[in-house]
């Protein structure tokens, strides 16, 4: 009778720890509006909320990554319009300066605003962003074009074994899952392939030599390099664009995320007030029986 007793009281006694148990952690649920703080508290919703984690962290670059190239890529839409504007003007005076009205005296007078064209168009191409150039390419620390511009040879200010090496290399940035951009040209895209500050340097010596061929010759190459310039721009605006479309897709992923992993995570309130009422209920109904059990002795069978 003893040993049966004792049974009783141990299971009585679980019972009721268990009851109590089950009431803090509704409580704990309501107070803290999460019922998933460890994983033992549902393990098949404790790791897709471990995984929604790591998505939004990945979310959190993608948005860094695509804001940064966005940055990039405005600066450099705002230095093709200077430069196209360069560009423009020097094809202008290159016009003007090859009519036949003109003398040598006029020439040497554009010359010199060539001049400081050609000067402008190579601090352009030497523009800093942040830390960087950025028309450095793979070599962004290191100023890519030499100022004063040189009157002959490459315009290049980067050496490699001592011999000037155009800037070249991009940087790519990721702004989704397996999604890559590059936000900039370099150097060597910008300034040299659309043969830019080759023609204004030409411009230059032509009309230092009065040499109306070469001024027209070099007129060609002027307007060519403001539509190359130009082409450029469109393919900032594209990429522009993409990037800008990139941070739509995060936010409106990134608020799936968070409308999901709180499905998993967070405590409806209404229904853990109703199961908190129906656990103390519950628990109250058990104390009363277990003190009915447990005070019965042998004067109640007699």
């Amino acid at each position: 009778m003893r040993v049966s007793n004792n049974i009783i009281t141990r299971t009585s006694q679980l019972r009721l720890q268990q009851g109590l148990q089950g009431i803090n952690r509704v409580r704990d649920d309501i107070a803290t509006g999460i019922r998933i703080r460890r994983m033992s508290d549902d393990a098949t919703a404790g790791g897709e909320v471990v995984r929604i984690g790591s998505s939004m962290r990945a979310l959190t670059q993608f948005r860094r990554n695509a804001q940064s190239g966005i940055a990039r890529a405005t600066a450099e839409e705002a230095v093709l319009d200077q430069y196209s504007n360069v560009l423009t003007r020097a094809s202008e005076l290159s016009i003007t300066a090859a009519n036949g009205t003109s003398d040598n005296q006029a020439r040497q007078i554009v010359k010199a605003e060539v001049d400081q064209m050609l000067s402008l168009a190579v601090r352009l191409g030497n523009t800093r962003f942040g830390d960087e150039y950025l028309f450095g390419g793979n070599r962004g620390m290191e100023k890519p074009f030499t100022e004063p511009p040189p009157a002959t040879g490459s315009f290049s200010a980067l050496q490699l074994s001592g011999s000037p090496v155009d800037p070249t290399g991009n940087i790519t940035l990721e702004i989704g899952d397996n999604k890559f951009v590059t936000p900039t040209h370099n150097g060597k895209e910008v300034f040299l392939d659309t043969d830019g500050l080759d023609a204004l340097r030409e411009l230059s010596d032509a009309l230092g030599a009065n040499d109306l061929a070469r001024i027209a010759a070099a007129t060609t190459r002027l307007n060519s390099a403001v539509s190359d310039v130009q082409s450029l721009v469109g393919t900032q605006g594209a990429r522009i664009n993409e990037m800008e479309d990139a941070l739509v897709n995060i936010e409106a992923t990134e608020f799936n995320l968070k409308a999901f992993r709180s499905d998993l995570r967070d405590t409806e309130v209404d229904k853990a007030m109703v199961e908190l009422v129906g656990k103390q209920t519950l628990y109250q109904a058990a104390m009363s029986a277990t003190s009915r059990i447990l005070g019965l002795s042998l004067s109640n069978y007699l």
